[in-house]
């Protein structure tokens, strides 16, 4: 079957071409396999594949894992957690990049420390960064600290800005030495972020 022939499923909606998306998604060929996974996420009966969107997390093909983890980001398909977080180990760094991506849709607190270390040490850069949005999306009251003072430095000043939008939402007064810091910052937004956090904290502490 030929990729536009796979696409063309899509517009059907019949028990058959569940099977037939079922099948295609285990072809001995990765872009059959890979298109087959696309039209499973587009298809109106999709969800009805969620095991089959979950095996293939597991694939060979990079390309396949890459478009399996949109899917499992779309539908926040949680099942497919522990996964995905397998994923954060593959050589390719576009492989990890799509994992942090994902977590970021079904984040478990447990997984902190293991996207913290990818944010502090994954060789590439885009990878550190994409573990940095993971983190900021997944702050909780019980490791932002960490994560505050880890921003506080980045070299990037939108990390820098998070780090005082971590404070304003979790902060107390410790923070407020850190803050008046930080309204200094060679950057306008970082001193804008940080003027309103530490102006927050005053009024409820």
């Amino acid at each position: 079957m030929t990729y536009e022939a796979i696409r063309r499923l899509i517009s059907r909606d019949d028990d058959e071409v569940i099977n037939e998306l079922r099948a295609l998604s285990t072809a001995s060929d990765a872009f059959v396999r890979r298109t087959a996974i696309e039209v499973i996420g587009q298809h109106r009966r999709g969800h009805e594949l969620r095991a089959t969107i979950v095996a293939a997390l597991s694939d060979t093909s990079d390309y396949v894992r890459r478009t399996t983890c949109g899917i499992v980001e779309q539908w926040k398909l949680a099942e497919a957690h522990d996964l995905v977080l397998l994923l954060l180990k593959e050589p390719e760094a576009p492989t990890r990049e799509c994992a942090l991506r994902t977590l970021a849709a079904i984040w478990n607190n447990a997984d902190f420390q293991t996207v913290f270390g990818l944010y502090k040490r994954d060789p590439e850069i885009a990878v550190r960064r994409e573990a940095a949005w993971t983190l900021r999306q997944g702050a909780a009251a019980n490791d932002w600290q960490l994560l505050f003072d880890a921003f506080c430095e980045d070299e990037l000043p939108r990390h820098r800005s998070w780090a005082c939008e971590l404070a304003e939402t979790f902060g107390g007064p410790d923070v407020l030495p850190t803050l008046v810091s930080l309204t200094k910052d060679v950057d306008g937004h970082v001193r804008k972020s940080a003027a309103c956090a530490y102006q927050a904290i005053r009024v409820r502490s």
